[in-house]
């Protein structure tokens, strides 16, 4: 390859070849192909020197940086063979050869090569400097980057609308077309800001599902009774126990871990969210688990999970459910230091977090079919998983309550050990209360008269324990378990004294606030078929005696005497006799 270089009208070109019959060139400095030119054509051009940058360029081989040696030994072989400057379709083909032995597009071989054979230069990798298009900034940033939700192609019109349009209601001439701002808004990367996501979607829904989290959770204690807590909607629907055609929806599930042993400390599966499911599951936290278990039919020994008593601090989030007045009561009268993290920082609690996950994980597969929820459960064609739902909220809290059991006592840790295992090993410090006493300070309070039958609450009858303490015509103040309509309590001076239900309302024994209230929904359209009944039966019977009174009034009877009447009388009982 010779380094001549010739003149024509003002533009520079460097000679390649030369033949008899005219030459290649190719446009100085510039990635475009060489070309041929006949020899009168060629005649045409004026030698010239060669270019100060070519020069410069020439001597700094032996100063190129380790990028641009990589280049030059990746088109070696095409600058290697003059081949490739006559024969295009030869010239591409070895490209293709470079390009898919590097990685890198035929596209960036050809670029790379023109522009060395024409300067003497290969190209750094540098980034290249993006004009920046006012118009097209104003349009994205008003009406893209907005709570509105305009797509791209609504906001170039809308720019168009604004900046393209001349007196006639026309489109301007030297108007951009879409292509050329759809290809503006990905080249400056645009789609990628965080503020696209903040603008259109919100703050929250950009710190909770695209923010770049590179925090730690909080370090781990060296004691025991340091829990985190968080609540989520788990992906069944349930039928009500009543009746398993009524479905009910999807429990919330909330668990407190111990950050020392990871072990599952308190779980409350049920309809409740908010501060009363929250006290639930600590009040669960502090029991005994065996009787717990016990009462969904599920057998374990106290080493299995081992926990009993409530903790001395809990981690959570900022949710209205952990700064309620219940949860305040709880710190102040047992000292339980209540420490809230950031919102949508679920890194920070990520032992709870991982906790759910392997609980879903493990029942999820073995309730296929049973009100599970799928992933594809927006899709248009996808399941109604409502319908498929058949276990009741028992039946799943039983679920749940073998994978928490799974996980504290079957699950090894990095130790080698499993969770229950390690509590064991370490010293107890939880603070020992009284889990019913516990239980019942967490439920939420109401008033009720204390009546000759008893109290009245949510339509359903409850006969106090003592009633020599309550007096008919007295307001009391009563706490109420939703989870189990079975039983409320009077309160008085700080002590709970319970009242069950009566003798007439014992079908809702065992049944939630929402069971007991779909119950008494069905017994009223159960009555009201009934009295629709028994009316139009009543409306048949009057009907069939009008009936009669009218054919009988056909025949009206003359007047006539008590004499009269005893003869006829004795006339129509020898008739019926005989």
């Amino acid at each position: 390859m010779i380094s001549r270089f010739a003149n024509h009208a003002g533009n520079i070109y460097r000679v390649l070849l030369e033949t008899t019959d005219g030459a290649w060139l190719i446009a100085y400095a510039q990635t475009k192909p060489p070309f041929f030119v006949s020899a009168a054509s060629f005649s045409e051009c004026t030698a010239t020197a060669a270019p100060e940058e070519f020069v410069r360029a020439i001597n700094a081989h032996e100063s190129m940086s380790e990028a641009q040696v990589r280049r030059l030994q990746m088109i070696e072989p095409l600058v290697a063979d003059d081949q490739y400057i006559c024969d295009s379709k030869a010239r591409r083909r070895k490209a293709q050869e470079i390009a898919d032995a590097n990685g890198v597009t035929v596209r960036t071989v050809l670029r790379l090569y023109f522009r060395y054979i024409s300067s003497g230069v290969i190209l750094e990798n540098k980034p290249r400097e993006r004009r920046r298009n006012p118009d097209f900034e104003r349009a994205i940033q008003r009406y893209y980057y907005s709570s509105r939700q305009f797509s791209l192609r609504a906001a170039y019109e809308m720019m168009i609308l604004e900046h393209y349009m001349d007196d006639t209601g026309q489109i301007k001439e030297d108007a951009p077309s879409y292509h050329t701002f759809r290809h503006y808004f990905y080249d400056h990367r645009l789609h990628q800001l965080p503020q696209k996501i903040i603008a259109r979607e919100g703050l929250s829904a950009y710190q909770r599902d695209h923010r770049l989290t590179l925090g730690s959770g909080p370090g781990w204690r060296d004691r025991l009774g340091c829990y985190q807590m968080d609540a989520t909607l788990a992906d069944i629907y349930l039928v009500s126990r009543l009746d398993r055609s009524t479905v009910i929806g999807r429990p919330n599930i909330y668990l407190a871990v111990d950050t020392m042993t990871q072990l599952i400390a308190g779980v409350y599966v049920g309809l409740d969210a908010g501060e009363t499911a929250v006290m639930a599951c600590i009040a669960q936290a502090a029991g005994n688990k065996v009787t717990f278990c016990q009462h969904y039919g599920i057998n374990i020994t106290e080493i299995q999970w081992p926990n009993t008593g409530i903790p001395r601090e809990i981690i959570t989030d900022k949710g209205r459910e952990f700064c309620g007045g219940r949860v305040e009561e709880l710190s102040l009268r047992y000292g339980v230091v209540i420490q809230n993290l950031p919102p949508y920082r679920p890194d920070r609690k990520g032992l709870v977090e991982k906790a759910f996950d392997l609980i879903q994980e493990r029942y999820k597969p073995l309730l296929r079919g049973k009100g599970v929820i799928e992933e594809d459960a927006q899709e248009r064609w996808a399941v109604d998983y409502r319908a498929q739902a058949s276990l009741t909220l028992d039946e799943f809290t039983a679920v749940v309550i073998h994978a928490v059991v799974f996980l504290n006592s079957g699950r090894l840790l990095s130790t080698g050990i499993t969770p229950a295992q390690q509590w064991l090993e370490v010293e107890d410090s939880l603070l020992q209360v009284d889990s019913e006493e516990l239980s019942c300070m967490g439920l939420p309070r109401t008033t009720a008269q204390m009546r000759r039958k008893g109290i009245r609450h949510r339509k359903m009858w409850y006969v106090p324990s003592d009633r020599d303490l309550l007096h008919p015509g007295e307001t009391y103040t009563i706490a109420y378990d939703t989870s189990n309509v079975s039983c409320i309590y009077v309160v008085l001076d700080g002590q709970y004294y319970p009242c069950r239900l009566g003798p007439t309302d014992q079908r809702y024994q065992g049944a939630g606030v929402v069971e007991a209230a779909m119950a008494q929904q069905a017994l009223r359209q159960q009555i009201g078929h009934r009295r629709r009944a028994s009316q139009a039966a009543s409306i048949a019977a009057t009907q069939a005696i009008r009936d009669i009174a009218a054919q009988a009034s056909w025949a009206a009877p003359k007047e006539q005497d008590g004499s009269e009447i005893q003869k006829n009388r004795d006339a129509e009982r020898s008739h019926l006799t005989q």
